[in-house]
């Protein structure tokens, strides 16, 4: 029996829809592939008619862009929220690390497939580089200040150890398993902790001669 005008499904706010509109898309770009995010697929996926996806978003590169953005604020604010209130920069890293490999755990098809993202969305690229240089400035003074690595160097090895993650994405992407998960968590912290350590024992090189 159809519905009556007493018995109508509530109304859906802009902002649900939207976000209805990312789920989709996630969901797509994990199972399919970023280059089957259309803006027909999407609208689809939902079961409504393209002409109200398009009220939302311009195009499918704003789609990615804003499913990027949400991707990447969560696994920063599990990041944070991980290392918040611990002491001593050894139990950082490893409560880092934890978080971040539980969301590698959780959502490595989507994040590797949104790194895809950057070959077909050029805006999805410009934020991808935008949030590298802000890691890499926020690693860095962290490394600089708590082992006494000179700023350039903390800087370089956290755009190095930041590079690695997209290695470790990789590697859980051929054998998704607890294993490797604990394993690459591991040998990730193992390498980091040590080479950052081998830097600050380092003596800064000696100053250039004139002959």
């Amino acid at each position: 029996m159809p519905a009556t005008a007493t018995e109508r499904a509530p109304r859906v706010s802009s902002r649900d829809r939207r976000e209805q509109y990312l789920d989709a898309a996630a969901r797509i770009a994990s199972e399919q592939g970023v280059a089957m995010v259309t803006m027909e697929a999407v609208a689809a996926a939902v079961g409504v008619n393209k002409a109200l996806l398009y009220r939302q978003f311009d195009n499918r590169g704003e789609i990615l862009l804003e499913l990027f953005d949400r991707e990447t604020a969560d696994l920063d604010g599990r990041v944070a929220e991980a290392i918040a209130g611990v002491t001593g920069f050894e139990a950082k890293v490893r409560a880092w690390a934890k978080a971040w490999f539980d969301h590698l755990a959780e959502r490595a098809a989507l994040f590797s497939r949104l790194m895809e993202a950057r070959t077909i969305a050029p805006e999805v690229a410009v934020r991808h580089r935008e949030r590298l240089r802000r890691l890499e400035r926020t690693y860095g003074e962290w490394y600089a200040k708590e082992l006494g690595i000179p700023v350039e160097e903390a800087h370089d090895a956290a755009r190095v150890l930041l590079a690695g993650l997209g290695g470790a994405i990789d590697r859980w992407r051929t054998a998704p398993s607890r294993a490797t998960r604990n394993r690459l968590e591991h040998t990730y912290v193992e390498l980091m902790l040590g080479g950052l350590r081998g830097l600050s024992e380092l003596k800064p090189p000696a100053p250039a001669t004139r002959p």
